[in-house]
């Protein structure tokens, strides 16, 4: 049985020992978003740490706040995380966030989802 859950704004699930965190349609990602969404992802992960593929795709923007939040707080019960993104304009901002709020986990950024998945099978689920 997958567990999964889901609100407003990102639906995650744990396949494979794989967290699938993905984000529905966002214009903005705030801080109080990104709040919320770690307390959604926390829900189903019974205190274990989990490689995560982060899906980024249908995210237009996100405050710099938020960005600091998920790069430290958001680290917690992760082994390493995979952003996947679509356009080379959100690659940039991606990598420029990396270099700007240094995540506590390994965190690398990908527009392919494979390749994502093979980096994310070098880390294993964490008790």
């Amino acid at each position: 049985m997958i567990k999964r859950a889901q609100n407003n704004f990102a639906e995650v699930w744990i396949e494979n020992d794989i967290l699938y965190f993905v984000y529905a349609p966002l214009e903005n990602l705030s801080l109080k978003i990104a709040k919320n969404l770690l307390k959604l992802r926390l829900s189903i992960q019974n205190n274990k740490g989990y490689p995560i593929l982060c899906d980024l795709r249908e995210v237009i923007q996100a405050d710099k706040e938020a960005m600091d939040y998920l790069a430290k707080e958001g680290s917690v019960q992760a082994t390493a995380v995979a952003l996947l993104v679509q356009y080379p304009h959100t690659k940039s901002t991606a990598q420029f966030y990396l270099s700007t709020s240094i995540p506590k986990v390994d965190t690398e950024v990908f527009e392919d989802k494979l390749k994502a998945l093979e980096f994310l099978s070098n880390y294993p689920v964490k008790n």
